[in-house]
C-alpha cells in the first residue's frame, strides 16, 4: 500500500508540480525559520545544563548598597573562609576570567584571553580531561591545561603533555614558560565559563601578592568565587550567613570594625543553572541570556509552524475538490474511510520531510543570515547535536500528522457525501478556510503595527535630546602619564575641551548616595560625578543658575583604602553643581549656597544648576545628579575629552605613540581600549534584536498569508464559475462581479482589524511600560497597517478574480 501511495504521490506532482511546489515552498520556509529559533532556544536552554552538579554549585555576588548592580567579584580570601565556618560548603573554585597574556611563537607575540583557577576548578565543574591529569595542576604552579583546539594549533598530531609554552604577562622583560600537564575537552559553547588556556590561580600576581601579605589580604575584590554546597536549602539564609562571617573577619582584621558598615557586604548566591538568565544586572559577566526574548522566539516558531499548516491545508484543501471523483471512485472500489486518511497522512508526512531535508540542505547557506539577525554564536554539529535534531523531526512529524489528520476531517464532507443532483457542495466547509485566512490576516496586521511602533521607540531613543554632548566626547585613560597627556592633548586643534573626571552617561551601572542638606530635615538619593571646571564645557552642559565651579585639587590620595569602611573624605568646602532633579527632590526654593553631605562628601555647596541631564538609559526616570572635584582619597583615572570625531583616527594614532614613546611596550592589545565612547546600539540590543526578528517574522506571515490568499481565490473562483457565467449573460461587468469576489476579503480584513488593534495596543503598551520616556501610541499607526493590509489583499487576489471574471461566459455554461 505504500509504494501504491508513492507511486501515485510521484505521478500526481508530476502533473501539478507548480501547484505542488508552491505548497510545499511555504512550508518549507516556515520549518526553515523555525528550526534556526528552535536550535537558538534549545541551546539556550541548555546553558551550562551539561554539568551534573549544577544545582549544588553557586555563585557568589556582591549587592553595593543603593546601586542598580550587582558584581561577580570577590575577595581572594573569601572562599577559604566561608569552607573553615559554613559547613553546608563543600569545596570551592576561584576563577579570574579574560586575562590576557602573550603567547610567545617564533619571536612573535600572539594575544590570548586566560582563565586562572584552583585545581578544584576540574572537581566541581565538568569540564572533563582528554589527556593528563589533574593531580599535577595541584602540584605544579607553572602547569597549565590547554583545549584540543590549541593543542591541534599549536602541536598538531604531537602529543602536548610535558611539552612547554612561552608567555609575556604585563609587559614583562622576561618570559615565563609553562607545563603542559593536561588537554581538556573544548568548552561547549553553551557555556558561561569559556577558555581555551587554565592556569593556577596562584599564578596571577593579584592573587599571590594577597596571599602572602596579610594587610592586603581583603584589600581588592576581583575574583569569582564558585562554591560546591549541596545541603543549601534557603539562599537567603546562607548569604546572611555569609555576610556575618564576612564582617566578623573584617573587624577582627580592622582592630574592632572601627567605621565599617555592614551594608558593603551583602551578597546574593546565584545556583549555576539559574546564572545566564539571572545576571542582566550583573556586572563583568561576558555571556547574557534574555528569558523574555527566548520567549518571544517561541512564540514567532510556534507561530511560524501553525500559520504553515494553516497554508497547508488551505492549499490541500483546493487541491482536494479536484480529486474528490479520485476518492469516490477508490470508495466504489472498496477502499475505506481508513484507507483514505492514511493517503492523506502519508502525503503530508512525505511533504513535511522533504521541508526537513531542504532544511538541512540551506542551514550552511542561512546559518550566517539568521546569526546576525537573532544574534547568536551557535554551530550546528550532526554529531554532537543529535538530540536536538531528533528531537526536531518529532516535531516535524507530529505536524505531518496534525496536517494530515486536519486535512482529511475538513474535506470529509466533500469526500463521503454524494450529492448526485448538485455535486459537491464546498460552501460549508469554506467557513473554516476562511477562519484560517482570517487568522493570517490577523497576525500580518498585528506584527505590522509592532514593527512600527517599535521602529517608532528605537527613532525616539535615537533622536531624544539627552541634555549633553554624546557624540563629540570620549574617555580616554592616562595610564598614569596625567600632565604630558593634558599638556600633548591642548596642542591639538581638534580637541575642544580636556577634563579630569567620571563617564557622565552612566549607562551600565550607578550607585545613589544618601544626601543630607544641612540646616533642614530634607534627604535625597543622587548620582555624585566627579568632574573638574572643564566638565561642564566638554560636555556641553547647560547652565540654568549660578555659575561654573572653580579649579580645586582633588583630596590627597590614600594609596591604601579600607575596602567595607569609609573611604577617606575632605573638611573642606567643596563646589558642586547639581540638576534641576537634585533641586526639586531637595524641595530647595533657593539652591545656590545650599550645602549638603553625602556618603562621600563632607561639605559640599551648591554654587549652579543645570539642566536635567539623561545620563541613565531610557529605561529610567531622570536621576539627581551632582558635579564635583575634590571630594575624598579616591584617584580619578579617566579623562573627558571633547573632540571633532571626524579625527578620531588621527586622535588614537596619536595616543598610542605617546603612549609607546613613555615606555608602554606592551601596548599591543590596550590599543583597542584607546578610546571609549558610549555605545547606544550595545546599550539597546534587545530594542534592535527585536526589531529586525519582528522585520523578517513580518515578511514570513507576509509571503505566507499572500500564497494563502492566492490559494482561496483560486479556488473560490473556481468553485464559483458557472455563477459568474450566468451573472454575465445577465449583464454583470467585469467591476461587479469582481466586486463580488473580493468583497468577501475586504471583509475578513476588516474583522482581522478590529480583532488586532485592541490585541496590539495591549501588547505594545506593556512592552513600552519598559522604558520611562516613550513615544506615544499613535492612531495613524493602527491605520496604516490597516490600509496597507487591506491594499496587499486586495492586489494579491484581483488578478485571479480578474482573470475569473473576463473569461467568456460561454466556456463555464456549455456542459450545462
Amino acid at each position: 500500500m505504500l509504494f501504491k501511495i508513492l507511486r501515485e504521490y510521484i505521478r500526481r506532482i508530476t502533473r501539478n508540480y507548480k501547484i505542488y511546489a508552491v505548497s510545499i515552498l511555504g512550508m518549507s520556509i516556515a520549518i526553515i525559520a523555525s528550526f534556526h529559533i528552535y536550535h537558538f532556544v534549545y541551546k539556550e536552554l541548555s546553558v551550562d545544563a551539561f554539568h551534573t552538579k549544577r544545582e549544588d554549585i553557586y555563585r557568589l555576588v556582591t549587592k553595593y548598597p543603593n546601586s542598580n548592580t550587582r558584581s561577580v567579584q570577590t575577595y581572594p580570601s573569601l572562599g577559604g573562609l566561608l569552607k573553615d565556618n559554613l559547613p553546608e560548603v563543600n569545596d570551592f573554585t576561584r576563577i579570574v576570567p579574560n586575562s590576557i597574556i602573550y603567547l610567545i611563537i617564533n619571536d612573535n607575540k600572539q594575544d590570548e584571553e586566560v582563565l586562572f583557577a584552583d585545581p578544584s576548578f576540574f572537581d566541581i565543574f565538568d569540564f572533563k580531561l582528554k589527556q593528563g591529569d589533574v593531580g599535577k595542576f595541584k602540584e605544579n604552579i607553572n602547569g597549565v591545561v590547554i583545549s584540543e583546539k590549541k593543542a591541534k594549533e599549536l602541536f598538531g598530531n604531537k602529543n602536548p603533555i610535558g611539552d612547554f609554552i612561552e608567555i609575556n604577562r604585563n609587559g614583562n622583560p622576561e618570559n615565563e614558560k609553562l607545563e603542559i600537564i593536561a588537554v581538556m575537552e573544548n568548552i561547549p559553547e553553551n557555556s558561561t565559563i569559556q577558555t581555551d588556556f587554565v592556569l593556577n590561580i596562584s599564578k596571577d600576581n593579584i592573587v599571590h601578592y594577597t596571599t602572602i601579605n596579610e594587610k592586603a589580604k581583603w584589600s581588592v575584590a576581583f575574583t569569582h568565587l564558585y562554591v560546591y554546597a549541596p545541603t543549601i536549602t534557603d539562599t537567603k539564609n546562607f548569604t546572611n550567613r555569609v555576610t556575618d562571617v564576612l564582617f566578623e573577619e573584617f573587624k577582627k582584621s580592622r582592630g574592632g570594625g572601627a567605621n565599617l558598615n555592614k551594608a558593603n557586604f551583602q551578597y546574593d548566591a546565584q545556583r549555576l543553572d539559574t546564572i545566564y538568565f539571572d545576571s542582566a544586572d550583573v556586572t563583568n559577566q561576558t555571556k547574557i541570556g534574555s528569558r523574555q526574548f527566548v520567549n518571544i522566539l517561541i512564540l514567532v516558531g510556534f507561530l511560524t509552524l501553525l500559520l504553515a499548516v494553516f497554508n497547508y491545508i488551505l492549499m490541500n484543501l483546493g487541491l482536494n475538490l479536484n480529486r474528490v471523483k479520485e476518492f469516490k471512485t477508490k470508495r466504489y472500489l472498496g477502499a475505506s474511510k481508513f484507507n483514505i486518511y492514511v493517503q492523506l497522512l502519508l502525503e503530508s508526512l512525505i511533504n513535511v520531510l522533504i521541508c526537513f531535508v531542504l532544511t538541512l540542505l540551506t542551514y550552511p547557506i542561512l546559518n550566517e543570515f539568521i546569526k546576525n539577525l537573532i544574534g547568536f554564536e551557535y554551530n550546528l554539529s550532526v554529531w554532537h547535536d543529535k538530540t536536538l535534531l531528533l528531537s526536531y523531526l518529532t516535531i516535524i512529524i507530529c505536524i505531518g500528522f496534525i496536517t494530515g489528520t486536519l486535512e482529511f476531517i475538513l474535506s470529509h464532507r466533500a469526500i463521503f457525501t454524494a450529492d448526485k443532483e448538485k455535486g459537491v457542495n464546498w460552501t460549508h466547509s469554506w467557513i473554516s478556510k476562511k477562519v484560517m485566512i482570517g487568522f493570517q490576516l490577523f497576525l500580518f496586521i498585528g506584527l505590522t503595527m509592532c514593527i512600527l511602533f517599535v521602529k517608532k521607540q528605537i527613532n525616539y531613543i535615537e533622536t531624544k535630546d539627552l541634555g549633553f554632548d554624546s557624540e563629540n566626547v570620549a574617555t580616554i585613560s592616562p595610564y598614569g602619564f596625567n600632565e604630558v597627556v593634558i599638556n600633548e592633548l591642548k596642542s591639538k586643534s581638534y580637541v575642544n575641551a580636556i577634563s579630569i573626571g567620571d563617564i557622565l552617561y552612566q549607562y551600565s551601572s550607578f550607585i545613589l548616595e544618601d544626601v543630607k542638606i544641612k540646616d533642614s530635615q530634607n534627604e535625597l538619593q543622587a548620582m555624585v560625578i566627579r568632574g573638574d571646571t572643564n566638565y561642564l564645557k566638554t560636555y556641553n552642559l547647560k547652565l540654568l543658575q549660578g555659575r561654573n565651579i572653580k579649579s580645586s585639587k582633588p583630596a590627597k590620595y590614600a594609596p591604601y583604602i579600607q575596602v567595607g569602611g569609609s573611604i577617606e573624605k575632605t573638611n573642606d568646602l567643596i563646589e558642586v553643581l547639581v540638576s534641576e532633579t537634585f533641586v526639586n527632590k531637595a524641595n530647595l526654593k533657593s539652591p545656590l549656597g545650599t550645602v549638603f553631605e553625602s556618603n562621600n562628601i563632607n561639605n559640599a555647596v551648591i554654587v549652579g544648576v543645570f539642566k536635567d541631564i539623561h545620563n541613565t538609559s531610557l529605561y529610567t526616570p531622570i536621576k539627581p545628579v551632582v558635579i564635583g572635584f575634590g571630594f575624598n582619597s579616591l584617584p580619578i583615572g579617566m579623562f573627558q575629552i571633547s573632540y571633532d570625531k571626524t579625527y578620531e583616527k588621527d586622535l588614537k594614532s596619536f595616543l598610542k605613540d605617546l603612549y609607546l614613546k613613555n615606555g608602554m611596550t606592551y601596548f599591543d592589545r590596550i590599543e583597542d581600549n584607546l578610546l571609549s565612547k558610549v555605545d547606544f546600539k550595545d546599550i539597546y540590543k534587545k530594542e534592535l534584536q527585536l526589531k529586525r526578528l519582528l522585520e523578517a517574522f513580518t515578511v514570513i506571515v507576509l509571503f505566507i498569508s499572500l500564497l494563502g490568499m492566492i490559494a482561496i481565490s483560486l479556488f473560490i473562483t473556481e468553485s464559483k464559475t458557472k455563477e459568474i457565467g450566468i451573472r454575465k449573460v445577465n449583464g454583470a461587468t467585469i467591476n461587479e462581479i469582481m466586486l463580488m469576489l473580493n468583497k468577501d476579503f475586504m471583509k475578513w480584513v476588516i474583522i482581522a482589524f478590529i480583532i488586532a488593534v485592541p490585541i496590539t495596543y495591549y501588547i505594545m503598551s506593556k512592552w513600552l511600560e519598559n522604558f520611562a520616556y516613550k513615544t506615544s501610541l499613535s492612531w495613524w499607526v493602527f491605520a496604516l497597517a490597516g490600509g496597507f493590509t487591506l491594499v496587499v489583499a486586495l492586489l494579491t487576489v484581483s488578478w485571479q478574480t480578474y482573470k475569473a471574471a473576463s473569461k467568456n461566459p460561454v466556456e463555464s455554461l456549455r456542459d450545462e
